[in-house]
């Protein structure tokens, strides 16, 4: 990212300080793919003042839109905008008010994950509590709390050989869903345990998505998502800025490997139109066993200095990043006659650059389509992913394999899994989904080629790649507090040599339960 980005994301922050809208703290909120879906259909027909790629967001900041949505809606829409609104909001009350158990049993083998999909490859468990929350926004000064726990089997997939409980071990445990929440001013000071989701597309994020563990750290975060009455930003629309600072948790996969590194990440995502979504993100990957560190280092890494090394220059690299943009361009309402609801996205994000020009280039880059229909029962989508640098259609130059760098060898992972797309550096995948949200089911199928690995990265290890093709289904069973989700996914790979569960043709079944109390 470069410092001209980043002192736009400063000076907002400054600006919106003495004109913020209040909210009381809370804890973080990634929705299910269900109340995603309906969030978005919200915004695109009827006037929801909300983002919808940057996941979480402050669980007040979703419950404020929803309580600001216009009551008065056209008689064609109505009834689905009263059914989408009480959807999210009974999960959000389920989230609020009571414990969540969540237990999958699945046959440890790897398949694409997307949005709102568990990563792990393998069996896991997780508990989390109710959100206690104290003070009113007019008070100044409030708090919430909410504890969670996970216990999962290693998410590096092609890891054979384990030792002890921590990062090396077959079980490992982490602090994920918790969340301890200052509420200052309107923004939100945190410490939590949580995965993000930043970017507009439905099966890869390019810099920060769910095919990783949770980041542990702390963070601001604004506390709401509404239009700022500042005169300096009101044109930015519905907004919400997050930067955080977390410490990464990879076994050893390479020799004088970094380990325990520091990442932060930085997201400003904006609606200045209620046809568009803009985004920008950036991810920084810093310190670690054998590289520059201390607070020095760490500042220089997050104003972009001393990066992207040249042979002849006499320092050592202070950090490895990308950056980028992404946007949501919703189709005319007009359409909707003959195409239902429509929109497309994209997302690029490459190398921060160094020198007279500190802009991303390089870039990865996503496109997608999607459509709502059925009165706002069915979501389709098709996406294309191309995780090699210099994958524009009018870049000249040779691409070449993102999410690798000589800086940090382990690649850009957390846990040994991707932090970006889940299908791994220089891949091309294509996906197309198909969501019932009356019937919580869902289809996908994917289609493309892996160059490295999809879902871990060790790169000693020559994990299943070339031409790929997959799919996988789920299908929900609700029964009051109580929801059974069976799964299935299939992946064939052209190449592969067998490493632990990595082989050329996977199947994987698996069933969660999830149960509130």
């Amino acid at each position: 990212m470069s410092i001209d980005k980043f002192s736009v994301m400063a000076a907002a922050l400054w600006m919106a300080l003495p004109a913020m809208a209040q909210v009381p703290a809370s804890a973080p909120y990634s929705p299910s793919w269900q109340a995603r879906h309906h969030l978005q259909w919200l915004s695109d027909h009827a006037g929801l003042q909300l983002t919808t790629s940057h996941w979480p967001l402050p669980t007040a900041a979703v419950e404020q839109a929803l309580t600001r949505l216009p009551r008065q809606q056209p008689d064609a829409i109505a009834q689905q905008v009263a059914w989408a609104r009480e959807e999210v909001l009974r999960e959000l009350r389920d989230r609020q008010e009571g414990w969540r158990l969540r237990a999958q049993a699945r046959s440890r083998v790897e398949a694409l994950h997307g949005f709102d999909d568990n990563y792990t490859p393998g069996s896991s468990v997780q508990v989390e509590s109710e959100e206690w929350r104290w003070g009113q926004a007019a008070d100044g000064v409030t708090a919430a709390v909410r504890v969670g726990g996970r216990a999962e089997l290693s998410p590096n997939s092609l890891q054979t050989r384990f030792s002890g409980h921590g990062t090396e071990g077959h079980v490992q445990f982490r602090p994920d869903g918790s969340a301890a929440v200052l509420g200052v001013e309107g923004w939100n000071v945190q410490a939590f345990s949580q995965r993000h989701w930043w970017g507009p597309g439905w099966q890869s994020s390019l810099v920060n998505g769910h095919n990783n563990p949770s980041w542990t750290g702390v963070g601001l975060q604004r506390g709401s998502v509404a239009a700022s009455d500042s005169a300096w930003l009101s044109w930015m629309g519905p907004w919400n800025l997050d930067v955080f600072v977390a410490k990464a948790q990879d076994p050893q996969v390479v020799s004088q490997q970094a380990s325990g590194f520091l990442f932060s990440g930085m997201r400003l995502t904006m609606k200045p139109k209620p046809w568009l979504e803009l985004g920008l993100s950036r991810g920084l990957q810093t310190g670690g066993a054998g590289r520059p560190g201390g607070v020095g280092n760490f500042v220089k890494s997050f104003f972009g200095q001393q990066v992207n090394q040249d042979p002849s220059d006499s320092f050592v690299d202070s950090s490895g990043q990308i950056a980028g943009y992404d946007l949501r361009l919703s189709c005319p309402k007009s359409w909707g006659e003959w195409l239902g609801s429509c929109a497309a996205y994209t997302q690029w994000m490459g190398e921060d650059a160094a020198g007279k020009v500190p802009l991303p280039y390089k870039f990865m880059s996503l496109w997608g389509v999607e459509s709502s229909f059925g009165q706002g029962r069915y979501r389709v989508f098709a996406e294309w992913a191309n995780t090699n640098v210099y994958s524009l259609p009018w870049d000249s130059k040779s691409p070449f394999p993102g999410y690798v760098n000589g800086v940090y060898t382990q690649g850009y992972t957390q846990g040994a899994r991707w932090v970006g797309s889940a299908q791994g550096s220089g891949s091309k995948v294509l996906t197309l989904g198909w969501m019932d949200a009356e019937n919580l089911r869902v289809f996908k199928i994917h289609a493309g080629r892996i160059q490295t690995s999809m879902g871990a990265y060790d790169p000693r290890v020559t994990a299943p790649h070339g031409g790929m093709w997959a799919f996988n289904a789920a299908q929900t069973l609700a029964f009051k507090s109580l929801s059974l989700t069976p799964e299935l996914a299939y992946t064939h790979w052209s190449r592969s040599a067998v490493q632990g569960s990595a082989v050329r043709k996977n199947l994987r079944a698996s069933v969660m339960v999830d149960v509130s109390f």
